[in-house]
């Protein structure tokens, strides 16, 4: 029994170093990725500083500094002759890194175009860092300039220490109570366990079907239906992700084919010059297109990852209706549309966060525009809720908004899904209706305040979208 509890203690020994290193490397590994987006980021705002307005380059600053305060790192972006155009929260050079060092790296990455991802082992002369440069380029792929990230790792060596002292204190414990128990508990144990590393191994080559079976109700027994739930989530999760990266793919194949097409026919002359105009405006409606796609996804993006942080203020709802309307008018007028405005009598005050809620808004009015036809109706509504019933009785202090219009409607098959990304009614994608992503914005919009959003349509009888917010 002393061999065996000293073959134990050597095998957990060994098993805390390998995942105090695979902690550890993890760990790394996750602030790297963390950095390297976050530069994405900061990269594709200095791209856009000098086609957009003034406010993208504060929110390019501003981004700046939040990063460099969330890191507690050195941000800085430089253009190619070394310029700077924000620095992090040093206002200056990064810390722990020389101008000489900053040169380098700008000349390898103009040499190059590839972003530079750099992990500095510790040293005599200091602790582990993180260096992250990404190139900020123009539409035809320039290199323009370059963002910098270099953060130290004390951070997160502290975290994964504190995970090993407690993970080493766990072990330690458990081999002491399972010495008496382990030549008994071996037979039972080796038998699943082996199934499970099969399963592992098959999971690991991405045969996401592996299922062990599940006997009993002990602690073996709990593993395995774990395990299989984890298997069964990512299953979910990868048919997820090759949904979402198909129909990203789709939505810009389209108009980059459609542009290769316009643009190719130009250079060699199949398109006279006399007749580029058309082709040339059709070229630049796409590129706007797919500019409000990348927009909208980094919007979901931001939004689905919890990082849009609500600011609750206290409003009128009728108010913001009739300023989306007023904003909004001359597109309205184009197409001829009826508009019947049916406020409660009362003013609607609510509680949410008002930005948020102009957004939501801009979304359904907009979505209504597009699909009614022309001379058709286009009719918002406001509620209180004990003015409103409904099947589960009156709600109060909930105010009822809705967006409707008389048009074509949606399929009762298609409804389910219209609020899902990238979903459209009209499957002809390259049409010109819309992104997909304007109602899949807004229901976690609305999901994020705690209320949700639905439709009532019917074909030939239009649609109407209803949401809630909280009363104030």
């Amino acid at each position: 029994m002393a061999l065996v509890m000293a073959v134990l203690m050597l095998a957990l020994g060994l098993l805390a170093m390998m995942m105090y290193v695979s902690i550890r490397d993890d760990k790394a590994e996750a602030r790297l990725n963390e950095i390297t987006i976050q530069a994405q980021e900061l990269a594709y705002l200095a791209s856009q500083r000098r086609l957009i307005d003034r406010t993208m380059e504060e929110y390019l600053y501003q981004k700046v500094h939040d990063v460099s305060a969330e890191f507690s790192a050195g941000v800085l972006v430089l253009d190619v002759t070394g310029m700077r155009y924000a620095a992090g929260l040093t206002d200056g050079l990064i810390p722990g890194m020389t101008l000489e060092e900053i040169n380098q790296y700008l000349s390898a990455l103009i040499e190059t175009g590839e972003a530079i991802r750099v992990r500095t082992p510790a040293g005599r002369l200091g602790a582990a860092a993180f260096t992250v440069v990404i190139p900020w380029k123009t539409a035809s792929d320039r290199v323009m300039g370059a963002v910098f990230i270099h953060t130290s790792a004390q951070v997160i060596q502290a975290s994964y220490r504190d995970v090993l002292a407690r993970m080493t204190l766990a072990l330690v414990l458990a081999a002491a109570l399972a010495g008496g128990l382990i030549m008994l508990a071996t037979r039972g144990i080796t038998m699943p366990v082996s199934r499970m590393a099969q399963a592992a191994e098959r999971i690991a080559r991405g045969e996401f079907d592996a299922n062990i079976p599940e006997r009993g109700c002990d602690e073996i027994g709990r593993l395995a239906a774990s395990f299989n739930a984890m298997a069964k989530e990512l299953s979910n999760l990868e048919e997820m992700r090759r949904a979402f990266v198909s129909d990203v793919s789709h939505e810009l194949r389209s108009p980059l084919t459609s542009m290769q097409g316009f643009l190719q026919g130009m250079l060699d002359g199949t398109i006279p010059e006399e007749d580029r105009a058309p082709y040339i405006g059709r070229v630049l409606d796409e590129t706007r297109r797919m500019n409000r796609l990348v927009t909208s996804l980094l919007e979901l993006s931001r939004i689905e990852s919890g990082k849009v942080p609500l600011e609750l203020t206290r409003f009128n709802i009728n108010e913001m209706i009739s300023k989306a309307l007023i904003r909004m008018e001359e597109r309205i007028e184009s197409r001829k549309l009826d508009v019947d405005v049916r406020f409660d009598q009362e003013p609607c005050w609510v509680n949410a966060d008002a930005e948020r809620i102009d957004q939501v808004l801009t979304n359904l009015i907009d979505n209504a525009v597009k699909y009614v036809q022309p001379g058709g109706t286009l009719t918002l509504a406001t509620a209180h809720c004990a003015d409103t019933a409904s099947s589960k009785g009156r709600q109060e202090g909930v105010v009822t908004v809705s967006v409707s219009d008389n048009g074509p409607g949606i399929p009762r098959e298609e409804q389910p899904y219209i609020f899902d990304r990238f979903h459209t009614v009209d499957k002809a994608r390259t049409s010109g209706k819309g992104t997909g992503l304007g109602l899949a914005i807004t229901r976690r919009i609305l999901r994020l305040h705690g209320h949700d959003i639905r439709v009532e349509s019917a074909p030939g009888e239009g649609s109407s979208f209803i949401f809630t917010l909280t009363g104030g």
